[in-house]
């Protein structure tokens, strides 16, 4: 189960990666963001050279850094933002906070060995359930919306429908693990 977490994980952070740094108007944050997201998944599944601690603090960082630009930009509107950009925006820097959130634990699950879900995140408390599933839920939203709309928004669903399925694989070995006891 854990492997093919790791290999759906994997595919969803490139998949929202390759959308960042696709040809056209590339957001220096995005890419910066994604390229930090990518690094966090292949060393959480292959190599943990970093603490998952540490990616948490630049995945988290990196969540708020767009948040902030996000919040800025609802201040002064930008005539020629992109149909949906805010709320592709919210879903990014969220989708980023609640990973982060999940890879703060895999120090402490790896440490004990109490589940299979520490290669992926540490046990997901009872509360971050909720919010785990609202993001995810966020980001399928903001995906049909961006194929709804059309070209305009096809970079921002296509981040949307990466992360969210990264993070619902990410997810995915602890919900079992929750059922299963």
């Amino acid at each position: 189960m854990v492997e093919i977490a790791h290999g759906v994980m994997l595919f969803g952070a490139l998949a929202g990666t390759a959308a960042a740094l696709a040809p056209g108007r590339v957001r220096a944050l995005d890419a910066v963001a994604s390229i930090v997201m990518v690094a966090a998944m292949v060393d959480t599944a292959f190599t943990r050279l970093l603490p998952g601690i540490a990616w948490s603090a630049l995945l988290i960082a990196a969540g708020l850094a767009i948040g902030i630009r996000a919040r800025r930009g609802i201040r002064r509107p930008d005539p020629s933002a992109c149909l949906g950009r805010p709320l592709a925006d919210l879903h990014h820097a969220l989708a980023l906070i609640a990973t982060g959130w999940l890879l703060a634990g895999v120090g402490t699950a790896a440490a004990t060995a109490a589940t299979s879900a520490a290669h992926l995140g540490g046990p997901v408390l009872p509360l971050q359930w909720p919010a785990l599933i609202a993001v995810i839920v966020l980001g399928a939203c903001v995906a049909a919306r961006a194929v709804r709309s059309g070209r305009a928004a096809l970079r921002h669903g296509a981040m949307a429908a990466g992360m969210t399925v990264m993070l619902a694989a990410m997810a995915a070995p602890a919900a079992v693990a929750a059922l299963g006891s």
